[in-house]
């Protein structure tokens, strides 16, 4: 566990202060700014001054485990990424940890709060991880209550492209006029494919925490046949290994072991070019999808496949083809954040978690 003094943060917290802070973290209006820049949480522009605290968000993924730590306006202190120890459970936890008190060491401010990504399905009232199998050992554990108590802050937990949305929505895409209103997907497409939605600091889990989960969307595989239960039809063509069993069926002779490495050359071959294109139409039809039931204004794309600008292109025409007469196309862009966007937007959850710590 962090030593708990990181619990106490330098500017002041007088019960005026308590009232007003949370408001001012989660970007309310009418607050007292003279009050907060008295007791030190803000400067003399209105943003919050870099030493009053820090925030720490982590994306663990099933290769590799990336921390940031930042001050309150989201500003980058200190990055870290290490491979995702194989063994799972308790030495990703002691991964965790130790990327945060490497960061501690750059800056003198304390910490405040923690936000913490997982590929998964987290439950929005138990915390319990599911559906998780890139990651071992955490399956049905209370993820929030065990970070907490390792991590010592307030936590906040979430799935990692939940998280990307939120990263997205904050510092990103979000900042459109019309994401403020019409809301965000995430789409991330890579080893696998999920989406995450979100209406300002609000995230859409559904009941269970499944919404979102769009790599079931019966598109492109059969979901009725048994070889795709265990990920979904959609992904059963879209992952990246699907893609690449898939180019070397079309008699795709590249050496590359992933399609990344595969796209790398500029030249594209004949069984390249297929591959893209079919999954630019699967793509284009699970877009279509989530946009028939949630409308979000903005389509942000990231991932090491969702993040080709060719590939964007290929989806958007593919929506041009797809679209009934009269529908407005949807607005797909690639992710301004890009491999970040899980992260900020833990740092962003981890200063809601802040907030709500102060009003608990």
């Amino acid at each position: 566990m962090m030593n708990k003094e990181l619990r106490t943060p330098a500017a002041a917290l007088t019960p005026a202060v308590k009232e007003w802070l949370p408001r001012q973290l989660r970007f309310a209006q009418d607050v007292p700014d003279a009050l907060l820049m008295d007791a030190g949480w803000l400067d003399g522009t209105g943003r919050f001054t870099a030493t009053a605290g820090c925030l720490f968000g982590a994306d663990i993924g099933g290769t590799k485990v990336q921390s940031v730590l930042t001050d309150l306006n989201g500003t980058l202190i200190a990055e870290v990424r290490s491979t995702t120890p194989p063994e799972g459970g308790d030495a990703v936890l002691d991964l965790v940890t130790s990327h945060l008190s490497q960061m501690m060491l750059q800056t003198g401010a304390p910490l405040l709060a923690a936000g913490v990504g997982l590929p998964g399905t987290v439950h929005p009232v138990t915390g319990h991880l599911d559906r998780a199998p890139n990651l071992r050992g955490f399956d049905g554990r209370n993820m929030r209550a065990l970070l907490s108590d390792r991590l010592g802050v307030p936590t906040a937990v979430e799935n990692d492209v939940n998280f990307a949305a939120l990263g997205e929505v904050w510092l990103g895409h979000g900042t459109l006029p019309a994401a403020a209103f019409g809301g965000l997907a995430f789409v991330a497409l890579g080893t696998g494919i999920g989406m995450g939605l979100a209406w300002g600091d609000r995230i859409l889990r559904g009941a269970l925490g499944a919404a979102g989960e769009v790599a079931a969307l019966p598109i492109g595989g059969n979901p009725f046949d048994p070889a795709t239960r265990g990920c979904g039809a959609l992904e059963s063509v879209v992952s990246g290994a699907a893609l690449v069993k898939d180019y070397r069926a079309s008699g795709g002779t590249h050496a590359g072991q992933t399609l990344r490495e595969i796209t790398k050359d500029a030249q594209i071959d004949p069984a390249l070019d297929a591959v893209m294109e079919r999954l630019a139409q699967r793509t284009a039809l699970a877009v279509l999808s989530i946009d028939a039931i949630v409308n979000p204004a903005v389509f942000a794309f990231g991932g090491g496949i969702g993040s080709q600008p060719a590939l964007l292109a290929r989806i958007t025409a593919a929506l041009a083809q797809a679209l009934p007469d009269g529908h407005p196309m949807p607005d797909c862009r690639i992710s301004q954040l890009g491999n970040r966007a899980g992260v900020f937007g833990a740092v962003r959850a981890a200063r809601l978690a802040y907030a709500d710590s102060l009003t608990a």
